[in-house]
């Protein structure tokens, strides 16, 4: 143990399905904690750390100028937590993404066996406008539930974005789910609770030990990761993103929108599709367009999606002159 940490290192686990929001969550811990955090990330193809917070990147961690760490879970989930731990990194609190479709409470059991750690709580965040179809949805409803199951909060998000009605839709699903009785916190982009002020009081019984290692989503779930040099026509990407599968529960990331100066978000979960200026710069710059899917097992091969979206691609003359127009402006 680092003398520059606590006895017991607190871990809390973020968790909820694709697109309930863990990114924004995450960003608004980082802006506005006073705590040095070591964050654990899926990938950070997957994850935007504001620009101002970055202030060196160096293989798989990011050091944060605000005093945190983020680090990448991209290998052995154990062995990135042996390594932080090992390191000589200063850090208070340990904060963990979990994955749009795992069960947070498999990754906060770490805490129950580790003896430097204690769990702090597990988190949930929660579509607010989605969690209740979500819940009654055959393909995906039983990982939903399980999300919820185990959490000591919910954050019912997006609710800047929905009417009471729809509100308290979201209430009784979730309250009707079958779940023990759950604290639930409206949310909003701009309006999230730092962790301090979430009164947590975890489960700390019924451990697992054979579900430390993980469940294996591979039969229910596929991933797609789509990688290109060019741009988007912003008009064909519209009509092709309509063309993709109901299967596809979500896609995000950053593109390139011919004619535009800089990059773009693009984020689609299920039918609603956003495509907004981006603010922060891409960590994984090799490609003009980076976008991370997930879908159920059904999901049709990678080449039969790719080509969706390459109908809606620039072609590269074109494109070429829009990179020297650009470099001349």
């Amino acid at each position: 143990m680092r003398d520059n940490r606590p006895a017991k290192i607190p871990v809390t686990v973020i968790g909820g399905f694709l697109g309930a929001g863990k990114t924004t969550f995450l960003n608004h811990l980082l802006s506005v904690g006073s705590e040095r955090f070591a964050v654990l990330v899926n990938d950070f193809g997957e994850i935007n750390i504001d620009a101002s917070l970055v202030a060196k990147h160096s293989g798989a961690t990011l050091k944060l100028a605000n005093g945190c760490i983020c680090c990448s879970m991209s290998g052995s989930f154990f062995e990135t937590i042996i390594n932080l731990l090992d390191s000589d990194m200063a850090f208070d609190h340990i904060v963990i993404e979990a994955s749009g479709v795992s069960d947070p409470w498999q990754i906060a059991e770490i805490a129950l066996v580790e003896d430097t750690l204690k769990l702090h709580g597990v988190v949930v965040l929660a579509d607010v406008c989605r969690i209740a179809d979500q819940l009654a949805d055959s393909r995906i409803g039983d990982a939903v539930r399980k999300q919820l199951a185990r959490c000591d909060c919910v954050l019912l998000n997006k609710c800047d974005m929905a009417n009471e009605s729809v509100v308290e839709r979201a209430r009784g699903s979730v309250a009707a789910s079958g779940i023990s009785p759950l604290r639930m916190v409206a949310t909003s982009r701009d309006a999230m609770p730092s962790l301090s002020s979430l009164v947590m009081s975890p489960n700390r019984t019924g451990f697992r030990a054979e579900s430390v290692s993980g469940a294996d989503h591979a039969t229910k779930y596929a991933n797609w990761l789509y990688r290109r040099d060019g741009a988007f026509d912003k008009v064909k990407l519209m009509a092709a993103l309509e063309r993709l599968p109901d299967s596809l529960f979500r896609l995000k990331g950053q593109c390139q929108i011919s004619g535009e100066a800089h990059k773009s978000v693009l984020q689609m979960v299920g039918s609603d599709v956003s495509v907004v200026p981006c603010d922060v710069p891409s960590i994984a710059v090799d490609h003009q367009i980076v976008l991370v899917g997930v879908g159920s097992s059904a999901l049709p091969s990678n080449d039969v999606l790719d080509a969706i979206l390459d109908d809606a691609l620039v072609p590269d003359v074109q494109f070429q002159i829009f990179k020297k127009n650009k470099a001349r402006g």
